[in-house]
């Protein structure tokens, strides 16, 4: 994007008094669900991601994650014009410093409307998934990141952070209940599935997972209400202000550019998937197999299962402040001029600015903060053959405005399954305003899924992207090695 070096001071100024500081030393350009990896009955221990409960019935006894990475972000604050610059553009400037592209312009809607933004990324490394008749288990490391802005008001974003800009000067707002929030951690998952029960054709699969959590970083700024005018082009005069921030990073606060990795987890805490399953079945399985391998599986007309995501979060206590702004107001005069090099400068400013002293904003050093806890419902038929349709709708629960959140969902997703090949449509229905065109492929258990099409394609302007892959190991259900004691009877999966 070609801007110059006060456009981006103006804009950090004016951001000061929102207090979206780790936007300057922190914000991480980094999921959805992945629901073409999630419902393939392939994959295994995947379809935790959408549902615990999911982990039985899978076609698969075992399965081994080697790697699944998944990278998200879309806004409805502006777009970069596909006519001028497209993804693979963004992606050359990026990895090749060199690369003499076209100039990158964006541009910002002008409409009125609350802005958002969603970035996630999640880094599944090993784990491994055992089914075992009616009970399965998992176990799992992840690494995930999660950031969003949500109701940001219309005029913040579209003057670009300067004064003179003329949807601000000679106007008076008065804006309420808006957030910037931002959540890195790890999380080591353990995870159990058991059929309740198990009857002719009808299943019905409880699962749920507990969670480790290791927080590497958080960060909010919430705000309950700014109201402010802009009498002139150097002068902000802010009539209440009411808002928290809260920061636990991984760098120095008196250099954006040193990391602080010491300790490396800035808190810790607990968190927890559960899900239920019904299953209506074709056949049923046979109790009389011993072995894992040998144990048939068992196909279905359709399943519906309802699960609750990410409950729970992380207390961070190591290299945490919390600065409270309680309905104060200021008249901040000469506000062009502000500096802002490193966080510590920035806070010590506003509190100086609010309070008359430097400290007196800084209220405590711990401070928790949520995962971002979503309602979800998935439905998957089977038409006759490798034919499938799924349909999955996820709704954020969010009870405070310093959680971070994912979007809502609704999804549907035909789908075409073998053990040989996997190929998924999934069209979505995002935040409840954009229709998307997403595309997964599977090559025995290696993975590849988008869920914004034309990203890609250079189809619409770009404003956001989504991207996944996943590398698994995995042995199916009812085939058994003839040299391990003999081939087992599922003559479904041609074993002899």
């Amino acid at each position: 994007m070609t801007t110059n070096r006060g456009e981006e001071r103006s804009f950090v100024k004016l951001l000061l008094f929102l207090i979206i500081l780790f936007s300057g030393g922190y914000s991480t350009l980094t999921a959805q669900q992945m629901t073409g990896l999630g419902f393939d009955n392939y994959n295994g221990a995947a379809g935790a991601m959408l549902n615990p409960a999911f982990l039985s019935n899978s076609k698969v006894y075992l399965d081994a994650n080697l790697i699944t990475t998944d990278v998200f972000a879309e806004n409805n604050m502006g777009y970069f014009d596909k006519d001028t610059t497209s993804f693979w553009d963004l992606v050359r400037m990026v990895t090749k410093p060199s690369y003499q592209g076209p100039d990158a312009y964006s541009v910002l809607y002008e409409n009125h409307d609350k802005k958002n933004f969603y970035v996630s990324s999640r880094i599944q490394g090993p784990s491994f998934m055992l089914q075992d008749g009616r009970q399965a288990f998992a176990i799992g490391i992840t690494v995930r990141s999660v950031s969003s802005a949500v109701d940001i008001p219309y005029e913040i974003v579209l003057s670009k952070g300067r004064l003179s800009d003329s949807s601000l000067v000679n106007n008076s707002f008065d804006d309420k209940n808006f957030s910037f929030s931002s959540l890195n951690w790890a999380e080591l998952n353990l995870s159990y599935a058991y059929d309740l029960i198990d009857r002719g054709n009808t299943k019905l699969t409880v699962g749920g997972t507990f969670k480790i959590l290791f927080g590497i970083g958080g960060a909010y700024s919430t705000v309950n209400q700014v109201k402010y005018n802009v009498p002139d082009r150097t002068t902000l005069d802010i009539e209440n202000f009411d808002s928290k921030v809260a920061f636990a990073l991984p760098i120095d606060y008196n250099d954006y550019e040193t990391t602080v990795l010491d300790p490396l987890f800035k808190g810790h805490g607990v968190g927890m998937d559960i899900g239920i399953l019904y299953t209506k079945l074709k056949t049923f399985t046979d109790p009389g197999e011993k072995r894992l391998c040998a144990k048939p599986y068992a196909d279905y007309i359709y399943k519906i299962g309802i699960s609750l995501m990410d409950i729970g979060g992380i207390r961070f206590n190591h290299h945490a402040e919390v600065h409270s702004f309680d309905n104060v107001n200021a008249k901040w005069e000469q506000f062009d001029t502000v500096s802002t090099p490193n966080v510590r400068v920035t806070m010590q400013t506003l509190s100086s600015v609010f309070y008359g002293s430097p400290n007196q904003s800084l209220t405590d050093t711990s401070f928790f903060m949520s995962l971002p806890t979503t309602l979800s419902i998935q439905y998957d038929y089977h038409f006759n053959g490798n034919f499938y349709l799924a349909g999955y709708w996820q709704q954020p629960l969010r009870f405070r405005l310093r959680t971070v959140r994912l979007a809502p969902v609704l999804a549907v997703i035909p789908r075409y399954e073998t053990r040989i090949f996997g190929a998924s449509l999934p069209v979505t229905f995002y935040n409840y305003e954009k229709l998307r065109v997403g595309a997964s492929l599977r090559f025995y258990s290696v993975t590849i899924g988008t869920e914004k099409l034309g990203t890609f394609l250079g189809i619409g302007d770009l404003t956001g992207m989504d991207f996944y892959f996943s590398i698994r190991f995995n042995l199916d259900k009812g085939r058994c090695m003839s040299y391990f004691k003999g081939a087992c009877s599922n003559a479904r999966f041609g074993a002899k």
